[in-house]
């Protein structure tokens, strides 16, 4: 195989690897959603009382930190390994995933100052 070969299949696979795995990912999450729907639409046909789930406590903490942590290593390889010279400020590109992160640890801890002070409400 060619330099040339191997330099245009590699990306085209990763690509297509990660595509694989997001929609596999999607697939198997929609499928469970979906079980537990007939489930729930069976038990309410037969006349049994269903709790209800309860939304997750938590579901934009993982997110907030997993978007940031991959900004900030992103920033700092994109610093240290973009050739000097590239155009200034290319590294800071980095910064984007760093602000999405942010915007979800924001968001997760007002709606948990929120929920505190509902419930504080409530006794």
């Amino acid at each position: 195989m060619s330099s040339h070969a191997a330099e245009v299949l590699v990306p085209i696979t990763m690509f297509l690897i990660l595509g694989v795995v997001v929609i596999g990912v999607l697939y198997f999450r929609m499928r469970n959603r979906q079980l537990l729907s007939d489930e729930i639409k069976l038990a309410i046909e037969k006349g049994v009382d269903v709790p209800f789930p309860e939304p997750k406590k938590n579901r934009l903490l993982l997110p907030g930190i997993i978007w940031t942590l991959v900004g900030v290593v992103s920033t700092i390889g994109m610093y240290v390994t973009i050739p000097m010279d590239a155009p200034a400020g290319t590294w800071v590109w980095g910064l984007l995933p760093v602000a999405i992160g942010v915007g979800f640890l924001i968001v997760h801890f007002i709606e948990k100052k929120e929920k505190e002070e509902e419930d504080k409400k409530a006794f």
